[in-house]
C-alpha cells in the first residue's frame, strides 16, 4: 500500500525550452516556484502539455531531474509516461525513478490494438518492472481506447494503480469508475471544464492545464464543491471559461506557453508539429488575462509581447 497521497491541484505544465530546443532549467525552476507559491499541491511534468512525445529521452529525464530539484520536497512529482509501447514505458519509468520522481502517470499504448485484459497486463508489467506508484492516465481522445470502469476497478484492487487522471468528458463513465473502486482510490480530474462536476462526484483534486496559471482559484473551486456548495463552485469555475476556451482554441500547449510569456515566464516555443500561436489568439489571450488581473483573480499584470 502506497503512502503517497495526491490531493488538490497538480498542474500539467509545459516543458520550458531554449532556442536550441534544449530544456531551459532556470525557466523551469522559476515556473515551478510560481506554481507552488500560488497553491499547487503537486507537479505533473511530461504529460501531453509537457510534450513527452516530442522530447528526446535525455530531455525527458533532465526535465524530471530539474522538477525534483526545484520542488525540494515541497510537493510530489508525478512524471508522465506517454509511451506507445512497453519497452519505452519501462525505460522511461526507470529513468524517472532514478531522477527522483514520486510516481508515474501512465497512458495505455496507442499503436497496438488494446483489449481490457491487455491493458491490465501492460500496466501490471510497468508497475512491476519500474516499482513506482502509477496514476492511470485515462484519455480516450488520445489513446483511442475506452478503459471499462470494471477494468479500472481490477487495476485498483490489484494495487497496480493508486488512482487516475480522468481526461474523459463522459461523466457517466466517471461515476461508474467511482462505483468500481474503493474509498482510497486517488481520483483526479483531468478536465478543466468539468472540474467542479468531477470533484462533486468524488475527485480529490485535478491535473489541469489552466492550474498552471491559477492553482489557487482552482483550489477554491474544489473547496466549494467538497463543501456541498456546488452552485458557487460552478459559478466560480465559469468565470474561468474565457481563459479555458482561449487556452484550448489552438493545440495545447502553444497557447499556454504564450500566456506564461505574457506573465513574465517565457517557456520558449512548442516543438513540431505544433505551430506558432496565431496573432488573433495572442490578442485574445492577452485580453482574457488582462480582465482576470483587473478583477483581482490574477496577481500578475500581463504584458503583450512586441
Amino acid at each position: 500500500m502506497t503512502t503517497l497521497q495526491l490531493n488538490g491541484l497538480l498542474p500539467a505544465f509545459p516543458t520550458p525550452l531554449d532556442g536550441s530546443r534544449a530544456v531551459d532549467a532556470p525557466a523551469l525552476g522559476k515556473l515551478i516556484d510560481y506554481m507552488i507559491e500560488q497553491g499547487a499541491n503537486g507537479l505533473v511534468p511530461l504529460g501531453g502539455t509537457g510534450e513527452f512525445t516530442a522530447l528526446s529521452p535525455q530531455a525527458r529525464v533532465q526535465t524530471v531531474e530539474v522538477c525534483v530539484q526545484a520542488a525540494r520536497g515541497r510537493v510530489p512529482v508525478v512524471a508522465g509516461v506517454l509511451s506507445p509501447g512497453l519497452g519505452d514505458a519501462i525505460d522511461a519509468g526507470k529513468a524517472f525513478r532514478a531522477a527522483g520522481a514520486d510516481a508515474l502517470m501512465v497512458i495505455v499504448p496507442y499503436y497496438a490494438k488494446n483489449t481490457q485484459a491487455g491493458v491490465i497486463r501492460y500496466l501490471s508489467e510497468v508497475r512491476s518492472d519500474v516499482d513506482l506508484p502509477i496514476l492511470l492516465y485515462d484519455n480516450p481522445a488520445r489513446s483511442h481506447f475506452v478503459i471499462e470502469p470494471e477494468t479500472i476497478g481490477i487495476l485498483a484492487d490489484q494495487g497496480v494503480v493508486i488512482g487516475m487522471k480522468a481526461s474523459n468528458t463522459d461523466l457517466y463513465h466517471f461515476d461508474h469508475v467511482m462505483q468500481c473502486v474503493g474509498a482510497d482510490f486517488q481520483m483526479l480530474s483531468g478536465q478543466d471544464t468539468l472540474y467542479a462536476q468531477q470533484v462533486a462526484m468524488g475527485a480529490r483534486g485535478g491535473v489541469l492545464t489552466s492550474a498552471v496559471l491559477l492553482p489557487g482559484v482552482w483550489r477554491e473551486v474544489q473547496r466549494l464543491a467538497e463543501a456541498d456548495c456546488f452552485r458557487q463552485a460552478l459559478q466560480l469555475q465559469r468565470t474561468l471559461c474565457p481563459l479555458m476556451d482561449a487556452l484550448f482554441a489552438e493545440e495545447n500547449p502553444t497557447p499556454l506557453r504564450a500566456a506564461l510569456a505574457m506573465l513574465g515566464m517565457d517557456c520558449g516555443a512548442s516543438l513540431a508539429p505544433l505551430l506558432p500561436l496565431s496573432q488573433a489568439l495572442g490578442q485574445r489571450l492577452y485580453q482574457v488575462l488582462d480582465a482576470l488581473h483587473a478583477s483581482g483573480t490574477l496577481s500578475i499584470a500581463p504584458v503583450m509581447p512586441n
